[in-house]
């Protein structure tokens, strides 16, 4: 079964990157996870209808979205932990792949929006 999925609704440029050994610290010295550009493309981005109303126990920087993209064998080996997204200036880590149906298609991407450390 093959899916399908207009073109001109993966609109959106995302990059998909890679934690790396690489140290970097932020302004007072603490040492951060490094991170490296991977993987660039179009995506259809939707919010994730359960999380439309924010309360003041779950701010807006927690937002999850969902992004469509094509398969790629470069994402084959993606996993939730050792890549992220970074979308508009803000960075996502990822909560689940989808394959769907294992067609090697589409994947959705679940991810949660990381809090601004600046």
């Amino acid at each position: 079964m093959m899916f399908e999925t207009d073109v001109g609704r993966l609109n959106k440029r995302i990059t998909i990157q890679q934690a790396s050994s690489e140290e970097q610290f932020d302004t007072i010295g603490n040492q951060l996870p490094g991170w490296t550009d991977y993987h660039s493309c179009w995506a259809a981005v939707t919010g994730d209808s359960d999380k439309e109303s924010y309360t003041a126990k779950e701010p807006r920087d927690k937002a999850v979205k969902n992004f469509k993209i094509r398969y790629c064998s470069k994402l084959e080996d993606m996993t939730t932990d050792s890549y992220r997204i970074k979308y508009r200036g803000h960075y996502y880590n990822i909560v689940s792949i989808d394959n769907l149906a294992e067609a090697d298609s589409l994947l959705i991407i679940k991810a949660q929006r990381e809090e601004d450390h600046e």
